[in-house]
C-alpha cells in the first residue's frame, strides 16, 4: 500500500518500494494532494478543473485533467483513482492518507493519536498553481486543521496537569506554543506550565524569546501580560532559598491576564469591548442610528469581519502575478518580494492571529526584498488593520504602523486604489470620519468600481470599500450614494421596507469548519456561510458569523455578520450584528437559535435552528 502524507511535507511513498517517477510529477502529485483533501467522498471533475487549470478553457482542462488521471492509473493501477459519475476519489485499500487518519481521530475525540499524527503544517511549502482559488481553499483547510491540533495539544496538556504528570504538560504545551510562536496566550500557558514543573527560570527564559521575537518579526511590543508573568515569576526565583535540604512542591503561580474573572484562557483572548481601543481624541461627529443600536467598537468589528471573508476569493482587486509591472509599464517586481507578497497574500485571507502575524511577516518580508513594492506595503496596513480591529495586538501598536505602510504605498505608486482604503480603516479608528471619507472618494476616483451598484451586483464577492464606505457615511449620518436600492414591492408583503421587523425562520449546521450551510423560510440552500471567530471557555461560547441569505427571486437576497454569546449548557444563542451588502444594507440583525441534537443533515450531528430579524432602524 502506498502512503499519502499531507500533513507537513507532501509526498507520497511505498511501504514495499519506490514510487513510480511519472506520478512525482508535480501537477500529479497536486492531483492527489487535492483528492486526498477531498475526503473520502471525492471531488467532482469541474471543480479539480478549476482548481488546477484555471487559465484553461473548458475543453482542455478537461483533456489535462483526463491526461493526468491516465498517468496516475497506468503508473499505480487503475483502481487507485475511482470515478463516480463526474466525481473522482482516492481507492482507501490502496493508499493510506494521514489527513485521514487524523481527522478520524478528531472525531473520535482520541487527542493522542490525532497529535501523533500531526506532523506539519497541511501541505507545507507546498504551491500548485497561480489559481487563488485553489489556495484559498487550502489556507481554509490548513486553519481548521491547526485549530484541531492545537486544541487537541491543549486538551492533552490540561489532562497531563491535572494528572499532577507536570513534565508531559510542559511537552505539550511546548508543542502548543511552537505552533504558534507569535501567540502570547500560548506562550503563558506554556510559561505557567514551567514554573508548575519546578522550572521558573525557564519560564522567564521562554518569555524573553517571545518577546524577542515579536520585536524581531512583528515590530511591536510584545503583549504586557507576558512580562507581568515573567516579572512574577522572576521574583520567585530570586526568592531566598530553603536551606533545610527538603524539596518543596513548586509554589503555585498565577498569571495576572489569565486570572480575571470572566477572562477566555484561550489562544487568542476575545473582548468586544477592547478590540476598537480608544486613541485618546474626542468623537468629531454625532453617531447615528446604526451606531445607537451597535457600540462602534461591535460595529468596527463587524464590518472586518466582512470584509476579511468576502476577499478571500478576490484580494482588494489587486493586480495577478506578474500584471503590476504591465498595469503601470513602470517597473518589474522582485521574484523573491513577488513569492513573498504571494504568500503573505494567502496567509491574510486565514483572517487568524496566526494567520495575521504571517502575514505581516512576510510583507514585510516583501519590502526588504524590494523597496519600491507599494503593493506590499499597501497590504502590510491591510494586515495590521484587521490585527488591530480584531484586537489580536493592541490598536495603539498597530494603527501607527498601517498609516505609516498606506502612506509609503501612496508614495511609491500614487495609482495604486488598495492604499487609500487602508488609511481610511485607519482614520476610521482615530475617529477621523471625514478624512476617512476623503480617503474612500480617492480610492474611488482610482477604480470607480469600488462604490458602483452595477458592479457589487454583478460581482457579490467583491464588497470591500462599498461596504466600508456604506457604513463610514451612516456614521456620518448620510446617504450612501452606492448602497443597492430594491424597486418597491407592487403589493403589500411581509417583506416590504415599511415593515419595521423582517423575520425569517432558519436551520443551519456546520459542512467542514468553519463553513455552514443550511435552509432558511426561502427554501433549501438559501443560507450559507462561515464561522469568523469562536471562542468556548466551557460556559458559554463568543462567536462571530458570516451569513448568505439567498432569496430566489433575486430581490431579497442579503449578507450580513453577526457577533454575540451562546450558552454552553441550554445551547441557546443570541447575536446581534448588520446587513453587510444587498437588501436592506446597514439594518440591524438580531438572531436567536437553539443547538438541536440528533441532526442527521450535520456531519457532527449538531444542527442550529431559529430566527433572523431584520429591523430597518
Amino acid at each position: 500500500m502506498l502512503v499519502l502524507e499531507l500533513l507537513g511535507t507532501l509526498s507520497l511513498r511505498g511501504d514495499t518500494g519506490p514510487v513510480p517517477l511519472a506520478v512525482q510529477q508535480k501537477r500529479r502529485l497536486g492531483l492527489l494532494a487535492i483528492l486526498g483533501l477531498g475526503g473520502r467522498q471525492g471531488l467532482s471533475r469541474d471543480r479539480i478543473e478549476a482548481y488546477l487549470y484555471p487559465e484553461s478553457s473548458d475543453e482542455r482542462a478537461r483533456h489535462a485533467l483526463d491526461q493526468a488521471v491516465y498517468a496516475i492509473r497506468h503508473a499505480l493501477g487503475s483502481d487507485f483513482i475511482l470515478s463516480t459519475g463526474r466525481e473522482l476519489r482516492l481507492n482507501p485499500e490502496l493508499v493510506h492518507i494521514d489527513l485521514w487518519d487524523f481527522e478520524d481521530a478528531i472525531t473520535a475525540r482520541d487527542w493522542g493519536t490525532a497529535a501523533s499524527t500531526h506532523r506539519g503544517s497541511l501541505l507545507d511549502g507546498f504551491h500548485f498553481t497561480d489559481s487563488r482559488e485553489l489556495e484559498s481553499w487550502i489556507d481554509t483547510e490548513r486553519a481548521r486543521v491547526r485549530l484541531e491540533y492545537q486544541a487537541a495539544v491543549e486538551s492533552l496538556a490540561n489532562r497531563s496537569a491535572e494528572a499532577g504528570e507536570h513534565s508531559q504538560s510542559v511537552t505539550w504545551w511546548r508543542r502548543l506554543a511552537n505552533s504558534d510562536p507569535l501567540s502570547a496566550g500560548a506562550t503563558k500557558k506554556l510559561m505557567l506550565a514551567l514554573a508548575a514543573a519546578g522550572d521558573r527560570a525557564g519560564a522567564v527564559k521562554h518569555a524573553r524569546l517571545y518577546q524577542e521575537l515579536v520585536r524581531q518579526e512583528l515590530e511591536m511590543e510584545p503583549d504586557s501580560g507576558v512580562e507581568s508573568l515573567a516579572a512574577s515569576l522572576s521574583n520567585h526565583v530570586s526568592a531566598p532559598t530553603d536551606t533545610t535540604g527538603a524539596r518543596k512542591p513548586p509554589a503555585p503561580v498565577s498569571s495576572p491576564a489569565l486570572d480575571k474573572p470572566g477572562s477566555l484562557a484561550t489562544q487568542s483572548d476575545f473582548s468586544v469591548t477592547n478590540l476598537l481601543p480608544t486613541p485618546g481624541k474626542p468623537l468629531r461627529t454625532k453617531r447615528s442610528r446604526i451606531a445607537a443600536v451597535l457600540s462602534f467598537s461591535i460595529l468596527m468589528v463587524l464590518l472586518i469581519g466582512a470584509v476579511a471573508v468576502e476577499n478571500r476569493q478576490r484580494r482588494d482587486r489587486r493586480p495577478r502575478l506578474g500584471e503590476a509591472g504591465v498595469r503601470r509599464g513602470s517597473r518589474i517586481t522582485l521574484p523573491g518580494a513577488r513569492d513573498a507578497y504571494v504568500l503573505g497574500l494567502n496567509a491574510w485571507s486565514d483572517g487568524s492571529k496566526q494567520g495575521l502575524d504571517t502575514a505581516v511577516v512576510r510583507f514585510r518580508q516583501a519590502t526588504e526584498l524590494d523597496p519600491a513594492y507599494a503593493e506590499a506595503y499597501a497590504g502590510l496596513a491591510d494586515a495590521y488593520v484587521m490585527q488591530g480591529y480584531f484586537g489580536y495586538r493592541p490598536g495603539d501598536e498597530v494603527f501607527p504602523k498601517a498609516k505609516e505602510a498606506a502612506l509609503r504605498s501612496m508614495q511609491l505608486d500614487s495609482a495604486l486604489p488598495s492604499a487609500h482604503p487602508a488609511l481610511a480603516y485607519e482614520l476610521t479608528w482615530e475617529r477621523d470620519f471625514v478624512r476617512a471619507e476623503s480617503e474612500f472618494h480617492k480610492a474611488v476616483a482610482l477604480d470607480p468600481t469600488y462604490t458602483t451598484a452595477k458592479a457589487i451586483a454583478a460581482d457579490p464577492t467583491y464588497a470591500m470599500a462599498h461596504q466600508w464606505y456604506a457604513i463610514l457615511l451612516m456614521i456620518l449620518a448620510q446617504r450612501p450614494e452606492a448602497a443597492v436600492v430594491t424597486p418597491p414591492a407592487p403589493n403589500p408583503s411581509p417583506f416590504s421596507l415599511t415593515v419595521p421587523v423582517v423575520e425569517l425562520t432558519f436551520t443551519k449546521w456546520i459542512t467542514t469548519y468553519p463553513a455552514l450551510t443550511g435552509y432558511t423560510s426561502y427554501g433549501a440552500g438559501t443560507l450559507a456561510g462561515q464561522v469568523l471567530n469562536r471562542i468556548d471557555d466551557g460556559v458559554s461560547t463568543s462567536i462571530s458569523a458570516r451569513y448568505e441569505v439567498t432569496d430566489p427571486d433575486g430581490a431579497h437576497s442579503f449578507k450580513a455578520v453577526i457577533q454575540g454569546k451562546g450558552d454552553d449548557k441550554t445551547g441557546r444563542y443570541d447575536l446581534n450584528g448588520i446587513v453587510t451588502w444587498g437588501w436592506m444594507i446597514g439594518a440591524h440583525v438580531h438572531a436567536t437559535f437553539l443547538r438541536i441534537s440528533p441532526c442527521q443533515m450535520a456531519k457532527l450531528n449538531v444542527c442550529f435552528r431559529g430566527t433572523i430579524q431584520i429591523q430597518r432602524g
